[in-house]
C-alpha cells in the first residue's frame, strides 16, 4: 500500500509542467490555468493540506483554488472526505500583477502538498 500524489493537466494522465505565465503586465491578470491533483497511490489519502509558497506578492501574486477552496500561505485542510486511489481535485492556478508598478520582472511561487504517510 502506498500513498501518492500529482499534478496533472485535465485529462489526468499528462503530467503538468511548471506554468510559466509569461509576461503579465501592471493591472493584468494571466490567464488561468486548469490542473488535477490526483492521488497516484494504493491507497485513500484522508487528509490533504495545501498551501502557497511566495516570497514577496508586492510585483505579481499566484493564484490557486482547489476544489473551490482559496488557497493562501497558510496551509489548509482541501479535502471533505479521503481522496480515493485514483481520484482528482480540480485545480486552478493564475498570476495578477498589481496597477501602478512601474518595473516588473522574474516572479516565482510553489504550490505546496502535504499529507501523512
Amino acid at each position: 500500500m502506498s500513498k501518492a500524489i500529482a499534478l496533472y493537466l485535465p485529462d489526468g494522465t499528462t503530467p503538468a509542467p511548471a506554468t510559466d505565465f509569461g509576461s503579465v503586465p501592471p493591472g493584468t491578470t494571466a490567464a488561468s490555468r486548469q490542473l488535477l491533483v490526483k492521488n497516484t497511490g494504493t491507497e485513500a489519502i484522508p487528509s490533504l493540506r495545501m498551501f502557497i509558497e511566495q516570497t514577496s506578492t508586492a510585483d505579481g501574486e499566484y493564484h490557486v483554488t482547489v476544489g473551490g477552496l482559496t488557497l493562501t500561505g497558510t496551509a489548509q485542510e482541501v479535502l471533505s472526505s479521503p481522496l480515493a486511489a485514483g481520484a482528482t481535485l480540480s485545480v486552478t492556478e493564475y498570476w495578477s500583477t498589481p496597477a501602478g508598478l512601474g518595473v516588473t520582472g522574474p516572479d516565482t511561487a510553489n504550490l505546496v502538498c502535504q499529507f501523512d504517510q
